[in-house]
Parts: structure tokens; sequence; C-alpha cells
């Protein structure tokens, strides 16, 4: 498994759905409604990682609600062409999807993003969204 260096953010997506070993809810709100998950989730993404230092992890903890966990990922996308640190114009940040395996009763991950950016051949910087199998 590859491994990163820096702060570890565990969040979960919605409070209230399962018990989850997070320091916090990227949705706080219970009840979410269809119509605006992927909105709702987005948005709190945007504003999770602009208090997030660079160089950091966010564990995401999904539990089920597929526009939500869309609306996050999307979210941590678009963040990747904005963020710069130093010269090199990349955050350095990733964000790794924890799922819970009923089979082992334990969350796994297998799924990390991360903002990058790259030189390209004229060497200006092209900024990516990687992502990377962790485990197989």
């Amino acid at each position: 498994m590859q491994s990163y260096e820096g702060k570890i953010r565990k969040v979960g997506l919605v409070k209230g759905r399962h018990p989850l070993p997070v320091e916090q809810y990227l949705i706080e709100q219970e009840a979410v409604e269809f119509s605006q998950a992927h909105r709702l989730a987005y948005d709190a993404m945007l504003k999770l990682i602009d208090s997030t230092e660079h160089n950091a992890v966010i564990q995401l903890y999904i539990t089920g609600l597929t526009r939500c966990t869309l609306g996050a990922i999307a979210a941590f996308q678009k963040r990747a062409g904005n963020c710069t640190v130093g010269g090199d114009r990349t955050s350095l940040r990733v964000m790794e999807i924890w799922e819970y395996n009923t089979q082992t009763g334990e969350y796994e991950t297998a799924v990390a993003f991360a903002h990058g950016a790259q030189p390209n051949d004229t060497g200006v910087f092209e900024y990516g969204f990687t992502e990377s199998l962790l485990r197989v």
C-alpha cells in the first residue's frame, strides 16, 4: 500500500447513518433530500478542502449514498487545479474512500484520489486528478 506524508483527517459522509470511526462529518444533517444530495456533498467537500492543510490525507468513510459520494469526489477533483504549494503548484492532498466490509466487519480502503501537477513538455504545469488502486 502506498503511504502518504502529512495529517490524516477521518471524515464521515453523512452523520447519523452508521457509526463511523471519524472525527467529523462532511454532512452534519441526518436527512438528505435526494435532489439536493450531490450539491450538499459537493459544497461541503469544497469547504473541507479549504480548511485542510496541504500534504494531508482525507479519509472519507462513505455510507451508501451514491449521490453524496459522487458530489464529494467531484469537489475534490475541482480543487485539483486550484491548489498551489511552493513552486510545484500541487496541494499534495489525498482523499481515500473507506467502505465497510461486511465479511470482515472492518472498514477498508481500495481507492484514493490525489491532487497533482506535472510539467508538460513546455514546462507548464498541467493539473491532474489521479486515481490509484491501493489494495487489490
